[in-house]
């Protein structure tokens, strides 16, 4: 790294040249964007009586997570794949690639992991998963070695060609997208920007990604009532070339219907 008194250099990293590669595939899709406000009051109110009566810290994120697990497996057809010119596979098992933030060293270093079956686990077993992949133990650390040598590896071939022929090989297989990426795309900007108000809409390689920004204190009506709620603002896009509007928006009022009812939480009660 060169510093000066005004300004220093680093090295844009292979990771970063990975990120580019991935933004860039969302190309393949033609998405369709939707800006949803969810009431996650009740929600809100368990994980913090929970907290304060046992200190336990439950994962926020965790929990959308895992209502979109169930409103996805209950609307199957928005992880659908395209496989060349004639065919389209359904995933039933639903698979959600997160991002999980890691403490290695002196940096905060972002990693890529995917809750498999998240339709099938309980809540607290997908928070008992992200605690997990948060922490640096020697398993994690091992298959995350495996991965960071396989993408060194794939960054020595040359931008066009990895781009025309490696990338374009993975979006054109969906096979290959689900091992890599899941089936489904969430990503959470909320709790590093707390008190925040307003929507992220980011490039995605999935045919359906939530993308989750902060929660805020609206007034909305309730029995002809003004009163304050929790509203949780999320974007959901949808790929238009296999998902059509009236199954996206039964998969938004599915989800809704959960966060308002605080789904998944029942033995927090």
């Amino acid at each position: 790294m060169t510093r000066t008194e005004d300004y220093h250099v680093e090295r844009f990293t292979k990771a970063r040249e990975m990120i580019t590669d991935a933004v860039n595939m969302s190309k393949y899709y033609n998405h369709i964007i939707g800006l949803i406000e969810y009431d996650v009051t009740k929600g809100v109110e368990i994980i913090a009586k929970h907290r304060e009566k046992t200190g336990e810290r439950l994962s926020f994120t965790s929990w959308v997570m895992k209502c979109i697990g169930q409103a996805v497996s209950e609307n199957k057809v928005v992880q659908t794949f395209r496989k060349g010119r004639r065919k389209m596979i359904v995933f039933h098992d639903v698979d959600i690639k997160c991002l999980v933030e890691k403490q290695i060293k002196d940096r905060k270093v972002p990693i890529v992991y995917i809750i498999r079956k998240a339709d099938k686990k309980s809540f607290k077993e997908i928070n008992d998963e992200i605690r997990s992949a948060q922490k640096y133990d020697d398993d994690q650390r091992e298959k995350e070695r495996k991965v960071k040598n396989t993408q060194k590896l794939l960054m020595k071939v040359p931008q066009f060609i990895r781009r025309k022929v490696v990338w374009g090989s993975i979006m054109t297989n969906p096979f290959k997208i689900r091992k890599h990426f899941g089936t489904v795309g969430c990503t959470s900007m909320g709790m590093m920007g707390k008190g925040i108000t307003g929507w992220a809409i980011p490039k995605t390689m999935h045919s359906t990604t939530f993308a989750i920004a902060g929660i805020v204190k609206k007034p909305v009506v309730r029995d002809d009532k003004i009163v304050i709620r929790d509203i949780l603002h999320v974007v959901v896009e949808f790929n238009h070339d296999v998902v059509d509007g009236a199954p996206a928006v039964r998969c938004v009022a599915r989800l809704y219907e959960l966060l308002n009812e605080a789904y998944g939480l029942e033995d927090y009660m």
